[in-house]
């Protein structure tokens, strides 16, 4: 049997808010998410390890849906641009709906680009 690879990250811009301990929001957007991981970039530098609860304005095929990930910032890097950081969120908790959104969306696009 083959054993099952973990599916590498799509490309995907959608709008996020995230929010920090302390109740701070901050606006930023997705750059790529996997099954356990969200890529955002984000004007704000935050510290690894940090808990975070993102909220991503998804859209695909038509429906719009909230999606809410609480994660832990895994990685923070000042991107090229020299003005906004890169994070990896591992998503620690995600409800199954919204989770199966996220793998639908990554199929969708797996599929997209093997045709």
């Amino acid at each position: 049997m083959h054993k099952k690879q973990p599916k590498k990250p799509v490309s995907v811009h959608w709008k996020v808010r995230l929010t920090r301990a302390g109740h701070k929001q901050y606006l930023a957007r997705t750059l790529s998410l996997s099954a356990k991981h969200l890529h955002i970039e984000s004007e704000y530098n935050l510290k690894a390890g940090e808990k975070v609860k993102v909220e991503v304005l998804a859209l695909h095929e038509g429906v719009k849906k909230v999606l809410v990930v609480l994660g832990i910032v895994r990685s923070s890097i000042l991107l090229s641009t020299g003005v906004s950081y890169g994070l990896d969120v591992h998503i620690e908790k995600i409800s199954e709906e919204d989770q199966t959104f996220i793998d639908d969306y990554i199929k969708f696009r797996e599929d997209m680009m093997n045709h």
